[in-house]
């Protein structure tokens, strides 16, 4: 009996660590639970100093002698820290390190999630307008390989419907060559 309870806790721990947030616990504890983008977004004075769980599409990676700016569109994230699509709030945000990120790695268009620390706020020309965004300090980064799926299937309706890939126009005219085992790796991290 004890090996077979041994060898279900091995299984367990097994499926249980691919289920992890890709944000480290000791960055999750440092984020504010009552603070909400939208709030930040309206008075990012009054949220000075708070940090929050973010992510989104990137846009824009704007390398300078400081360090680095990684504009990123708002999504909403899964449980797991994915970015799943435009969050309602919405809007654009200013995500700042004194670090070096590369912009080859960095490229509009991947998805990042990070936990961000509120420093203020930046007006910068958007289309013409001046669009004001928020500004967070890079606390942790988490950049993912590919991005995930807006369209056509989610992930976890994937091996139901193996033909998906194959079949569907849609399908193949957004994720050409998608492999969705592989999706979760990240490209680049840092803490």
């Amino acid at each position: 009996m004890n090996r077979i309870s041994l060898l279900l806790v091995v299984l367990m721990a097994g499926f249980f660590s691919g289920c992890a947030h890709v944000i480290s616990n000791e960055a999750m504890l440092a984020v504010d639970p009552l603070a909400d983008y939208a709030q930040v977004k309206q008075t990012p004075a009054a949220y000075l100093g708070k940090t929050l769980l973010l992510g989104g599409l990137l846009v824009d990676t704007q390398v300078n002698r400081e360090g680095t700016d990684l504009e990123v569109i708002l999504f909403t994230l899964d449980r797991w820290g994915r970015p799943l699509g435009p969050d309602e709030s919405g809007g654009r945000f200013i995500a700042r390190t004194d670090r070096f990120l590369d912009p080859e790695l960095f490229k509009p268009g991947l998805h990042v999630t990070l936990t961000g620390k509120v420093v203020g706020e930046e007006v910068r020309p958007l289309k013409g307008v001046d669009y004001p965004y928020p500004v967070f300090a890079i606390g942790e980064l988490h950049l993912w390989q590919s991005p995930s799926r807006i369209y056509g299937y989610p992930p976890y309706y994937y091996p139901a419907y193996p033909w998906a890939p194959y079949y569907d126009p849609f399908w193949d005219s957004y994720w050409p060559g998608y492999n969705p085992y592989w999706d979760n790796r990240p490209v680049w991290r840092y803490r």
